[in-house]
């Protein structure tokens, strides 16, 4: 588990190569443990202490507001090793890693769009694609024989 969240960090802009499904979702584990414990922290302890000065209908204050920027700094340090470690899995599973602008791209652009909330059709497509995604992320490691 350590290991591999250390081999996150280290092929930070490795984009050739695999990665294994076990390597992959440990990092996705470990920074969703990471995430959630950002928002109890300091949601927490925001959400407390608006209550406890009797101010909850104004803003939560300083304990928020630091924990969405330390939030946004993880995941903007985070953003090109979680993409080249999509790209090596793709490739360990036997898929081109070009195929995640249509898995990941597609779907961000349209539920960006307002053709999103508008037309049911295009959330199913959304979602179809996503599900291929996923699939994709828990197909076995593709033999290299």
């Amino acid at each position: 588990m350590i290991k591999a969240y250390k081999q996150f960090w280290k092929n930070y802009f490795n984009f050739t190569g695999v990665s294994t499904r076990s390597e992959f979702w440990w990092v996705f584990l470990i920074n969703s443990i990471i995430y959630a414990i950002f928002a109890l922290a300091f949601g927490g302890v925001a959400v407390v202490t608006a209550f406890a000065t009797g101010h909850a209908d104004k803003s939560f204050g300083i304990a928020a507001l630091i924990g969405i920027a330390v939030c946004i700094l993880y995941t903007i340090a985070t953003v090109i090793p979680t993409i080249s470690l999509y790209f090596r899995r793709y490739r360990d599973a036997g898929v081109t890693p070009w195929f995640l602008l249509i898995t990941y791209g597609v779907p961000t652009v349209l539920k960006g769009s307002n053709i999103y909330d508008k037309y049911v059709l295009v959330q199913t497509l959304v979602l179809i694609i996503s599900i291929i995604g996923f699939i994709i992320l828990v197909m076995p490691s593709k033999d290299r024989k």
